[in-house]
């Protein structure tokens, strides 16, 4: 069973990866340039991706969907928590503009582009819908700690852009639906599952595209780059796995992997849009993203591997 279930991960995030080849190639050719990339990416994070974690949402009530939802909250929590901590005790002694960005590169996975695509893809419109409330949580911290870690406690943390943006919203919308056992008419419910349908693909064309904007050259010569990629895709998602293994508690397959995946994915997007924004050392999150992105073809079959191993799955 376990060797099935490696095989079909395996195949998913394959697929996953030639989609990202397709988006490098795209790239590298100039079919697609970088203020292409940027529209595409907001028709995707504003469009898309809120519209197959809406979809995710248009299930029958299940008292155990909740609870599932509360086990992904904590879990979720505890991954960002656990990430400042290994981030903070790896770098806190660092050059600030290195510091800064090492430590929001170890806390922060890229759980839309990446986890949600993979989610859905291995896991289906469940898993889709407990790795929504990583994303809720991954919102709220990014636009608070993430903000006082890049600033270094110079700038107010943004409250309204935590709660208020495009995953949160969708799911503050889709929430109350499902609690309520609203389901949308036949022609909003196609319209939603053909966006739906673009997500996997496009994401993982997007982030094919921005690694050809990168020299890969650079990226394997920077040890921090290096060792903070080893703690987003390793140290952290290990930690993660071993407290839920701990944890008495009845989980399947789905809820169990929709809190390993989202906390396994590669550095997040927004660490080089946060330290732009912050003038930190963008150039320095960009080849974290850059590793991390392409090493996580390795590390994420093989966390779930260790996960269907511990659990017995």
């Amino acid at each position: 069973m376990i060797l099935d279930n490696t095989f079909i991960v395996i195949t998913q995030v394959l697929i996953l990866f030639i989609l990202i080849g397709v988006g490098f190639i795209a790239g590298k050719v100039r079919m697609v340039n970088d203020q292409g990339i940027r529209q595409l990416t907001n028709i995707l994070l504003v469009i898309i991706t809120p519209s197959l974690i809406f979809q995710s949402f248009q299930t029958a009530f299940d008292v155990s969907l909740i609870r599932g939802m509360l086990i992904a909250l904590v879990s979720a929590i505890f991954s960002h928590l656990a990430g400042a901590l290994i981030g903070w005790v790896i770098y806190h002694k660092s050059p600030d503009d290195r510091s800064r960005v090492m430590q929001f590169s170890v806390v922060f996975s890229n759980c839309g582009f990446m986890c949600i695509p993979l989610l859905d893809a291995i896991l289906g419109s469940r898993g889709v819908l407990y790795g929504s409330v990583y994303i809720a949580v991954f919102n709220i911290a990014q636009w608070t700690y993430g903000v006082r870690l890049m600033t270094g406690g110079n700038e107010s943390m943004n409250f309204k852009r935590a709660l208020i943006n495009p995953g949160n919203v969708s799911i503050m919308i889709a929430l109350p639906l499902f609690l309520l056992g609203v389901r949308l008419p036949a022609v909003p419910t196609l319209v939603i599952g053909h966006l739906s349908a673009i997500n996997s693909p496009l994401a993982m064309m997007l982030i094919g595209a921005q690694l050809s904007m990168i020299k890969l050259s650079s990226i394997f010569t920077d040890r921090d780059v290096i060792g903070s990629s080893l703690l987003r895709l390793f140290a952290v998602p290990v930690i993660v796995i071993l407290a839920l293994a701990a944890v008495p508690l009845e989980m399947d397959r789905i809820l169990f992997l929709a809190c390993v995946i989202p906390a396994a994915a590669p550095t997040a997007a927004g660490v080089a849009l946060f330290a732009t924004r912050h003038d930190q050392n963008a150039m320095l999150a960009t080849r974290n993203i850059a590793f991390s992105t392409m090493l996580s073809i390795v590390s994420i079959p093989l966390l779930i591997l260790l996960s269907d191993f511990l659990r017995g799955y």
